[in-house]
């Protein structure tokens, strides 16, 4: 017959948990294998061993333990169980110490069982920590929030409160550094005439005037304001002192300690108003949401900008003159001289009825001229409106939309001539800001721009181009199209270089319907010229 006391203690030998029994006196009668083999040195059963005795009395968990296990050896209770830390050089470990009081023929008899939970301690401490990140977090966006909030409100009502750029410029700064981390804040505008960046405004803790530092652009600078410009994006640095010439970035003088820095363009569809730099006295302090609530800053700074200049542009009478040189041979102008070995004149631009630019050049070549255009890319048709010895009056249709690009931007051409190599182009333009913008188109599209001349001047008070606006508000599309094609043509010149007939061909209109749009065009200007009545049928 099977020994049950045999089986229970082979039992308890395999199991993988220290278990020990002690007697009422707290002597350990018995232990399993994992007991013995617990802890350094050789093994050890304990048995005869005084177990309260082996507890270190300066041990608080020690002293928990001995206070549990007599009061369940006294029978004021039945069971006691705590967690304990048992760490060793080598790594951190947790037990569950259990006692459960029983008796053997009448005597008291506790069963001690040690249970390693370092795993379950560790996922219980990480969740803790987790928690208390979290909390942490919230309580730093919540701060955060309020922040971004007041700071986002604040720079808001400052610049479209404000009724110069200037004033735009000095409340943000002063506004920006009053915000923990930032400790300096500038804005710097473009000058087309330089390429340089020039510091307007700044603001900052200390009392130190910001020098100008001369940043070009299109060198090796690697000051974040010259990155953000030429790249259209914001640019930060967010440990300056990892990078070796970020000690010029900062007046000298100042006692903060700079830690990060960004910079981002203040830009209003394609005209780049400046850049906006911003310093922490903190690494990474412009991470990707600081950073987002910059942009935002940036483009409310950029609307308000733009409305004070549509304001200023409908009152003054200042216009910036604009001459730059082209070289590259993709230039539709240029291909066309290049191809005919030829000079090309631009007379005008206009639009047929579906709103496809229609550009009107004039060659100093008769022979073989429609041939050679119409191979060339980026010209999709070709129309010949009038051919003497002179030359050739050419109508375009193009692909090439630089032309359009230009009007875009507000320009007026007022002279765009080629050789075979070089174009010369000559622009009116209404603002500094959309001369910058305008440069910056021709540069990126085309392989050398070079600025020969920039000049801001006093416009008359009645331009052509306020009456270009009221006649073409008074005619139809297609009586604007047929005086617009008359006057480059040269009709209205003697001996005229080309018919009526002929002008009426390149519009796909009879003569008479020709001379209808035309009369009806010209006494419509007559009557704006001589305040006439330009609402009069005809």
């Amino acid at each position: 017959m099977v020994n049950r006391d045999d089986i229970a203690k082979s039992a308890l030998e395999t199991l993988p948990i220290t278990v020990a029994v002690i007697d009422h006196d707290g002597e350990i009668l018995l232990t399993n294998e994992a007991w013995r083999e617990f802890g350094p040195g050789e093994p050890d059963d304990h048995v005869g061993t005084d177990y309260l005795a082996t507890a270190t009395v300066e041990d608080e968990h020690a002293r928990r333990a001995v206070e549990g296990l007599e009061d369940v050896l006294d029978g004021r209770r039945e069971t006691f169980a705590m967690e304990y830390p048992c760490h060793t050089p080598d790594r951190k470990q947790w037990f569950l110490m259990r006692a459960n009081r029983f008796r053997v023929d009448g005597d008291v008899r506790v069963s001690i069982v040690h249970l390693e939970i370092t795993e379950r301690k560790l996922a219980e401490i990480d969740a803790a920590e987790s928690a208390d990140r979290l909390r942490e977090q919230r309580r730093a966006l919540e701060h955060v929030l309020d922040r971004v909030d007041g700071l986002i409100r604040d720079v808001t009502d400052a610049a479209v409160g404000a009724g110069t750029r200037d004033e735009i410029e000095r409340r943000v700064c002063r506004r920006l550094v009053d915000t923990d981390p930032y400790c300096l804040a500038w804005i710097g505008r473009l000058d087309v005439t330089s390429g340089r960046i020039a510091p307007s405004e700044w603001a900052g803790r200390d009392d130190v005037p910001l020098e100008d530092d001369g940043l070009l652009l299109g060198s090796d600078e690697r000051h974040p304001a010259v990155r953000a410009v030429e790249t259209d994006e914001a640019t930060v640095v967010q440990n300056v002192e990892a990078v070796a010439e970020a000690s010029r970035w900062w007046p000298v003088g100042v006692d903060t300690a700079v830690e990060s820095v960004a910079a981002v363009p203040i830009r209003y569809n394609d005209v780049t108003y400046g850049v906006l730099v911003v310093f922490a006295d903190e690494v990474d302090a412009f991470d990707d949401r600081e950073l987002l609530v910059l942009e935002s800053l940036a483009g409310t700074i950029a609307t308000a900008m733009n409305a004070i200049e549509t304001r200023r542009m409908l009152t003054s009478e200042g216009v910036v003159e604009l001459e730059v040189a082209i070289e590259d041979s993709s230039l539709f102008l240029t291909a066309i001289a290049s191809e005919l070995d030829a000079s090309v004149t631009f007379r005008g631009q206009t639009y047929d009825g579906d709103g496809t630019p229609l550009v009107f050049l004039h060659v100093d070549r008769s022979a073989g001229v429609v041939e050679a255009v119409t191979d060339l890319e980026r010209i999709a048709d070709v129309t010949t409106i009038s051919s003497s010895d002179d030359g050739t009056l050419l109508e375009l249709t193009l692909d090439d939309g630089v032309v359009t690009a230009l009007a875009d931007h507000g320009a007026v051409l007022r002279r765009f001539d080629t050789d075979a190599t070089v174009a010369d182009v000559a622009l009116e333009l209404p603002s500094s800001q959309s001369a910058r913008s305008v440069y910056d188109l021709l540069d990126d599209r085309f392989d050398r721009v070079e600025l020969r001349s920039y000049r801001e001047t006093e416009r008359p008070t009645e331009t052509p181009q306020d009456l270009a606006a009221r006649l073409e508000s008074s005619v139809t599309d297609r009586q604007l199209m047929a005086l617009r094609k008359a006057y480059f043509a040269g009709y209205f010149a003697w001996p005229r270089p080309v018919s009526g007939e002929e002008l009426a061909e390149s519009m796909d209109i009879s003569r008479s319907t020709f001379h209808q749009h035309l009369r009806a065009a010209q006494r419509k200007l007559l009557d704006e010229l001589f305040d006439g009545d330009p609402t009069s049928e005809g």
